[in-house]
C-alpha cells in the first residue's frame, strides 16, 4: 500500500468519524420548533365571572416557525395547547377541576452566536390565549366556566444548541404581562396579570 493511498484512507476515516458541522444560521434561513411547554392559564372559576379570576398551571405541547430576517433577527409565529388538573379525594367522594387552553405568539428574537452551533436569543412578542375551567364532583353536576381571553406582551430569553446538521436543542423561559377578560350573560370580569411560561424541545433548521 502506497503512502499516498494510506493517507487518503486515513483522511476518509477521520472525515466519517467527525460529525458534520453546519454553517451559522443567517438571513433567509428558517427554524421549526417542536417541544413541550408550561403555561400559567388565566381563567375564571366554574361559577363564571362572578366567582372571580383563577390562575392554573398547565403543561402541553409547543410548536413554532421562525425565519431569519437578518443575520441576527428572526420573525415568526408559535403556539401551544395546554391542559391541567387538580384532583381531591376524601372519604365522602372525589372532585376534579380540569382546565385547557391554547395560545398563539407573534414576535421575534435577537440571536447572539457564541459559535456556529450555539447561540443565546431574546426577544419580544405579542401573545393571545384562551381557556376554560371545568369542575366535576361526586353527587354534583358538572359545571364549566366561560372562556377567558388573555392578550398581552411576552418577553423571553433562550438558548439554541445544535446537535448535528439541521437539528438542535432549544429552550426558553419568558414573562407574560397581560390583560384578561371573561363574561357570561350577567357579568363581565377583567384583570391584569404577570406570569411565567417556558418550553424545551428540538429545533430543525433549513
Amino acid at each position: 500500500m502506497s503512502r499516498s493511498f494510506a493517507a487518503v484512507v486515513l483522511i476518509g476515516l477521520v472525515t466519517l468519524a467527525v460529525p458534520a458541522r453546519a454553517d451559522r444560521l443567517v438571513k433567509g434561513r428558517s427554524i421549526v420548533q417542536l417541544g413541550v411547554s408550561g403555561y400559567r392559564a388565566q381563567l375564571t372559576g366554574p361559577g363564571g365571572p362572578a366567582s372571580g379570576r383563577d390562575e392554573r398551571g398547565e403543561v402541553g405541547v409547543h410548536g413554532g416557525y421562525y425565519r431569519f430576517m437578518s443575520d441576527h433577527w428572526t420573525l415568526g409565529v408559535a403556539g401551544g395547547y395546554h391542559v391541567g388538573q387538580n384532583k381531591l379525594e376524601s372519604a365522602t367522594g372525589e372532585g376534579t377541576i380540569s382546565t385547557h387552553s391554547f395560545n398563539v405568539r407573534v414576535g421575534g428574537d435577537r440571536y447572539a452566536f457564541i459559535d456556529d452551533d450555539v447561540a443565546l436569543y431574546a426577544g419580544p412578542g405579542v401573545i393571545f390565549s384562551r381557556g376554560s375551567e371545568k369542575s366535576e364532583a361526586t353527587g354534583n353536576p358538572t359545571v364549566e366556566g366561560p372562556d377567558a381571553t388573555e392578550v398581552g406582551l411576552n418577553g423571553r430569553i433562550g438558548m439554541y444548541a445544535r446537535l448535528r446538521k439541521g437539528v438542535a436543542l432549544f429552550g426558553h423561559i419568558g414573562q407574560v404581562l397581560s390583560r384578561s377578560s371573561a363574561k357570561d350573560s350577567a357579568t363581565k370580569l377583567t384583570w391584569w396579570s404577570s406570569t411565567h411560561e417556558g418550553s424545551v424541545g428540538l429545533a430543525f433548521d433549513f
